[in-house]
């Protein structure tokens, strides 16, 4: 073999590992480690936890006015109960809740809406009963069965 053929392939080789070795140090986001799935997975367990902690005590402090399934009181938007105070709303997505921070959610939960008005005299008057981890716990059961266009509604306009 000639010494320019030598000369040559040296350097095509020593081209070659150049190149291979800038891919590999300059390919955009390597593969994430295995254990970052589990955290994922974790993360997944403490929001289905947290849902099904929310749901149970939604069942215990807030489905006697609101309804087993978040419906609401039927007509809610248009009549008063017998003592001349509005019905409760549906929290399933269909009403306005979701027009609501997440802030203002809590707030009316845990005050209720004498936070907003002293002089509110209707029957939602907060519960505290309740602690704030068990507000945020409802607060999730009542997003998660919210329809999917709700969510992503809520989700652009909310930021908790």
């Amino acid at each position: 073999m000639s010494f320019l053929l030598k000369s040559v392939l040296i350097f095509i080789i020593g081209l070659a590992v150049i190149i291979i070795t800038l891919l590999y140090f300059l390919q955009p986001n390597p593969i994430e480690p295995k254990n970052n799935e589990i955290t994922i997975m974790e993360i997944d367990e403490k929001l289905i936890s947290k849902i099904n902690l929310g749901k149970s005590l939604y069942v215990t402090h807030c489905a006697s006015c609101h309804g087993d399934n978040l419906q609401g009181q039927p007509n809610w938007s248009t009549k008063k109960d017998e003592d001349g105070h509005n019905l409760s709303p549906p929290l399933n997505g269909t009403g306005h809740t979701w027009h609501h921070s997440q802030e203002q959610l809590f707030s009316v939960i845990k005050y209720g809406f004498k936070i907003y008005n002293e002089n509110y005299d209707g029957k939602m008057q907060g519960n505290d009963k309740l602690n704030d981890n068990d507000i945020w716990s409802i607060l999730a059961y009542m997003k998660s069965v919210w329809p999917e266009s709700i969510q992503k509604k809520y989700d652009s306009i909310s930021k908790h």
